[in-house]
């Protein structure tokens, strides 16, 4: 009988602010697209902000990850279900928002589809993977 290894709250929380750092651009313009940011200045610009603003978070939360890493590497739990929730709620928000991305850079409308249902099966993919390995979450059994 094999058991799964049981990963530590430090090694959790890396592993989502890795994805809330790929997704934070993507979840930015789905923000801007909400509130019509794109009719007031340049798509392009709305992107470089994300960007900057997703630089300035992966600093911060870099720093504050390091700080507390000797408290959070003594933690244990056995499944880790509202972090998942987290990860996969933000890459859902982030696979709409690479379709928003693709509009931003000059792509036709009707192919959007044709850009989010690869990146969504991609995504949700290795979400499957991770949440299996990492979180102890199957989601095949619930």
């Amino acid at each position: 009988m094999s058991h799964k290894k049981v990963y530590n709250v430090f090694q959790i929380n890396l592993i989502v602010f890795l994805v809330i750092c790929i997704m934070l651009v993507p979840i930015l313009s789905v923000i801007s697209y909400l509130f019509d940011l794109h009719l007031q200045t340049s798509p392009v610009s709305v992107i470089i902000i994300s960007t900057v603003i997703m630089g300035i978070f992966f600093v911060t939360g870099l720093v504050y990850i390091l700080i507390t890493k000797d408290h959070f590497k003594r933690k244990l739990k056995a499944s880790y279900q509202r972090e998942f929730t987290i990860v996969l709620s933000v890459s859902a928000i982030g696979v709409v928002g690479m379709g928003i991305m693709f509009l931003y850079l000059g792509g036709p409308e009707l192919y959007v589809p044709h850009v989010i249902i690869p990146v969504a099966i991609v995504t949700f993919s290795l979400l499957y993977v991770i949440g299996n390995r990492y979180f102890n979450i199957s989601l095949l059994r619930k």
